[in-house]
């Protein structure tokens, strides 16, 4: 898992292909209403974005997950929240593979995340997003998916 400020975003150019891309294209949508948002200026199936709107929750009441087809950059634009990250190697899969999903049990360093930060999950980075950063919270975040 990456963890950095949005002004070193494009020092992550090349992770894989079409990100600077993607990434172009999700920062546009900083001011889009919440919703999912297909990426047209790379190949179908390549990335999309989702503005997300919510209320963070407590550490027990979620699961680490994964994603095998897509990386993730989540984007914080507003409130922040603190997010769980461990590898995958040796956790025990308590929701099998579905949809680009994997559920595993609960483990995990914390990571806090602010406004005006992103962090990227590879498909080895198990996380656990959207929890309390001190208590309960808001947040508006960008999730962007780009294809590994």
């Amino acid at each position: 898992m990456i963890v950095d400020k949005i002004e070193r975003i494009n020092c992550y150019n090349g992770i894989v292909p079409g990100f600077q891309e993607a990434v172009a294209f999700a920062l546009g949508l900083a001011d889009k209403p919440a919703g999912r948002y297909e990426c047209d200026t790379l190949p179908a199936g390549t990335a999309f974005a989702m503005v997300q709107e919510g209320e963070t929750q407590p550490y027990e009441d979620g699961m680490i997950e994964a994603h095998r087809r897509y990386l993730d950059v989540q984007i914080m634009l507003e409130g922040g929240e603190t997010v769980y990250y461990a590898d995958i190697d040796g956790l025990t899969e308590t929701v099998p593979y579905k949809d680009d999903i994997v559920f595993y049990e609960k483990a995990g360093q914390p990571a806090r995340i602010e406004k005006g930060m992103f962090y990227l999950v590879l498909p080895h980075d198990g996380h656990l997003p959207s929890r309390y950063l001190d208590g309960p919270g808001r947040f508006r975040k960008i999730v962007l998916k780009v294809l590994v």
